[in-house]
């Protein structure tokens, strides 16, 4: 059974999401849309004030390289255009510091691998 693209996305962030929540993380929102700029994950750690933007990518396999390798600086860009829209809608964050996470989902010898990358970029 093939999984199609969409599917193996949505896997990864359902990942990211419950791993980020095992290790403390508030979660905020997921697919947040701004004038077709989408930021997959929103997480807070309140220990520490801050706002978490999340990018997430799967892969199945090495056959297009890491998955972080995707986050390139347009994406970058972006997700930073997204976030601040974010907090302007959402004023209670206002206060909140602000850190750009990337997470990568990827599928290494039949087990999924997951790697958190604080201060991606």
């Amino acid at each position: 059974m093939n999984i199609t693209k969409k599917e193996t996305g949505d896997y990864g962030e359902q990942t990211a999401k419950k791993f980020l929540i095992e290790n403390g993380y508030r979660f905020i929102a997921s697919n947040f849309s701004y004038d077709r700029l989408e930021i997959d994950l929103i997480f807070e750690d309140p220990k520490i004030k801050t706002l978490i933007f999340v990018e997430v990518k799967t892969r199945s396999s090495l056959r297009f390289g890491v998955p972080e390798e995707a986050i390139d600086k347009d994406k970058q860009k972006n997700i930073k255009t997204a976030s601040n829209y974010f907090i302007k809608l959402n004023r209670e964050f206002r206060s909140h510091e602000k850190r750009f996470d990337s997470v990568s989902v990827l599928l290494v010898n039949g087990e999924w691998k997951i790697n958190h990358i604080p201060n991606s970029f």
